[in-house]
Formats: structure tokens, C-alpha cells, sequence
């Protein structure tokens, strides 16, 4: 099961991810997440995601090249993912799949939180 909710006090969209899911499942999910993304786009929000994914199994390598390509069409440069895994195991084979400077993978919820939560740095001259 995916389910996701946005928390307008955070400003975060948090996904739940349990079990094994089928392709129409994750077709759903991220027809929804598109939607909510982009209201928050059209009101000028930042996109933040935290999807925990620690009660999940590990998905098929068919269905997570399936999610990638989600994944990629859904974020943009700018956005911020973050993924909670299970345990180090998890946390290498996810960051082994994302490998993008825009995506996080971490342990526990806060750390994940205050990652999505920061500010970007200006750049110095």
C-alpha cells in the first residue's frame, strides 16, 4: 500500500510505502503525488517529499526501474526526496539507485525532516 498526505504546517508531502506493491499501485501513486505536486508548484510552494519506505519490501528490480522512471518525471531540479530505509542495507541499495544530489536517503524521520527543511546557502564569490 502507498498512501501519501501533505502537511501544510511543514510544508512536506509524506508518503507511506508497506509491502510488496504491483505496477498499477505505483501508477496511482504518483498520478496522485503529480497532482498534489503541482498545486504546490502553482502556489509558489517549495516541493518536499519524505517517503518512508521502511515497512516496504524490497520491490522487484523490474518495478523499481518502473519507479525511477517516475521518479524522474515527477521531481525537478530545485525539489527534495527524501527516502527513510529500513537499514544500511537499504539505505546502499536505494542511494546506489537515486544517486541524484536532490534525493536523500536516511535512517529516521528528523534528520530526513530537517534535510528537507534547509534552506539552500546563497553562493559566494
Amino acid at each position: 500500500m502507498i498512501e501519501r498526505a501533505f502537511d501544510p504546517e511543514v510544508g512536506i508531502i509524506y508518503v507511506t510505502g508497506t509491502g510488496v506493491w504491483d505496477r498499477a499501485a505505483v501508477d496511482e501513486h504518483y498520478t496522485a503525488l503529480r497532482t498534489m505536486i503541482e498545486d504546490l508548484r502553482s502556489r509558489g510552494l517549495p516541493i518536499r517529499v519524505l517517503s518512508d519506505v521502511s515497512a516496504g519490501q524490497r520491490q522487484d528490480p523490474a518495478l523499481e526501474r518502473h519507479i525511477l522512471a517516475h521518479i524522474e518525471a515527477t521531481f525537478r531540479a530545485g525539489d527534495r526526496f527524501a527516502l527513510l530505509a529500513a537499514d544500511m542495507a537499504d539505505k546502499s541499495h536505494m542511494r546506489g539507485l537515486l544517486g541524484a544530489a536532490d534525493f536523500g536517503v536516511f535512517a529516521s524521520r528528523i534528520p530526513a525532516e530537517q534535510w528537507l527543511l534547509l534552506d539552500e546557502l546563497p553562493l559566494t564569490g
